[in-house]
């Protein structure tokens, strides 16, 4: 990628959560996926904002759990704040689930806008960008 290319950005924005289901190894993969790395310089840099041209999350406001063959939104429920949006997952949503996933990752009070839908990586695995939803708390 030349600097052009990795124009990267926060997607803050209260009230909205962003979802991507994923196809891992293992829940440590997925957690690595996430996880910052911070350099000498100050800068952060963390495989999922790479791949997705993501500048930065909030770790406080970030959930993602490992399951193997998930076929239900239900699965969520678990998570903070989905019981405002599971019904719109599985109305308009339930084809996606179907695939063969065994994680999610959740970033809240975070609006992304999808510029990257999905993304193959050959270390940690599949991962698509399934949208973002308001929420309510």
């Amino acid at each position: 990628m030349n600097g052009e290319d990795n124009l990267s950005t926060s997607y803050e924005e209260e009230d909205y959560l962003s979802i991507w289901l994923c196809k891992t190894e293992s829940e440590e993969i997925l957690f690595k996926y996430v996880e910052k790395q911070y350099e000498d310089s100050g800068e952060t840099k963390f495989q999922l904002g790479l791949d997705f041209n993501i500048s930065w999350y909030d770790e406080d406001f970030f959930e993602a759990s490992f399951e193997e063959n998930i076929k239900s939104w239900n699965f969520i429920k678990g998570h903070s704040y989905v019981e405002s949006i599971l019904p719109l997952l599985k109305e308009k949503y339930q084809e996606v689930i179907n695939n063969n996933y065994n994680g999610v990752i959740i970033f809240y009070n975070f609006k992304y806008d999808g510029d990257v839908v999905e993304v193959k990586n050959e270390k940690y695995g599949y991962f698509k960008f399934v949208g973002t939803f308001k929420y309510q708390r």
